[in-house]
């Protein structure tokens, strides 16, 4: 599965970015499996679905912040994703937890820009996500956002951004908006973003009328 040569250039960008894009690297298949476990664990647990690891818009889930079945687990640490993690941390990873934003059609919630460090509290915050796409995201239905290089400023202040699900924002988000290009990045279904702990980054809300459906893996 892994070409030296294409992953190394994906390194590159990803020291210099803070963020790079995958394409195809899960097939439909395999998707779909995803779809299917997460859509039977929200039926299975949707009366013990609350508290602070769940977030809901207008009775419909925007995100499930923990897991509790071993599939995910296993998921997480399969070794594509496990080989990209260490190509680009340059390290052996080691799995933190998996995340599901639904971000549901007309009404799902703005992320505002945040660094994840500054919701883990790591030591040297060397640490990545590998957002992968279950929905097809697009500018109008909440693609994730990056300020590009933002993460050589290391853990930046924050303050309470009072938005369900991402609690904190970037304090001084004028200056860095200033200091770095904001992208968008457009994914198709099995696509995915692996992003620095430390990039600066977040979504806006989703008006469209297609889901924009995503599986995190820390």
């Amino acid at each position: 599965m892994i070409k030296n040569v294409y992953f190394k250039k994906k390194r590159l960008n990803f020291d210099r970015f803070g963020v790079v894009i995958i394409k195809n690297l899960f097939d439909n298949n395999e998707i779909s499996n995803l779809e299917n476990k997460i859509n039977i664990y929200i039926e299975k647990n949707k009366k013990n679905l609350k508290g602070k690891s769940v977030n809901f818009i207008n009775n419909e889930i925007n995100s499930i912040h923990e897991f509790r079945d071993i599939f995910f687990k296993k998921f997480s640490i399969q070794k594509k994703i496990t080989q990209l993690s260490s190509i680009m941390l340059d390290d052996k990873p080691a799995f933190r937890m998996c995340e599901y934003f639904a971000k549901p059609k007309k009404i799902g919630l703005a992320s505002p820009i945040h660094q994840d460090n500054f919701y883990w509290n790591l030591k040297n915050g060397r640490a990545l996500t590998i957002w992968i796409a279950i929905d097809k995201a697009t500018n109008k239905n909440g693609s994730v956002q990056y300020l590009l290089g933002s993460h050589k400023e290391g853990l930046v202040d924050h303050i309470p951004s009072y938005a369900p699900g991402s609690s904190q924002k970037v304090k001084q988000i004028v200056k860095f908006k200033k200091r770095y290009k904001l992208k968008s990045f457009l994914l198709n279904r099995g696509d995915c973003l692996i992003h620095d702990s430390l990039v600066m980054h977040g979504s806006k809300k989703n008006i469209s009328s297609n889901s924009r459906r995503g599986f995190t893996v820390q």
